[in-house]
């Protein structure tokens, strides 16, 4: 199965799930707000699941390195 986070400027997708937490919000609370994305997309996705991430800006790449401390194994980028 293939997930797909999307981050917005406001909000972030997951497979058409909406978390009311955007790019703005990563970049300016990192530490407040990574954890609870993190705890919302963790659980859901597979051992062998492949995650797509697309988005802008330095929020897609903190989200992506952290995804992929998590779950130690590389994530795709659109």
């Amino acid at each position: 199965m293939t997930h797909h986070v999307c981050i917005y400027e406001e909000f972030t997708l997951f497979n058409n799930e909406t978390i009311p937490i955007g790019s703005r919000m990563i970049e300016e609370k990192l530490t407040e707000v990574l954890g609870e994305i993190l705890d919302i997309i963790i659980p859901r996705v597979g051992t062998k699941d492949d995650i797509v991430l697309c988005g802008e800006g330095d929020a897609r790449r903190i989200l992506g390195r952290k995804l992929e401390d998590r779950l130690q194994r590389d994530i795709k980028y659109e």
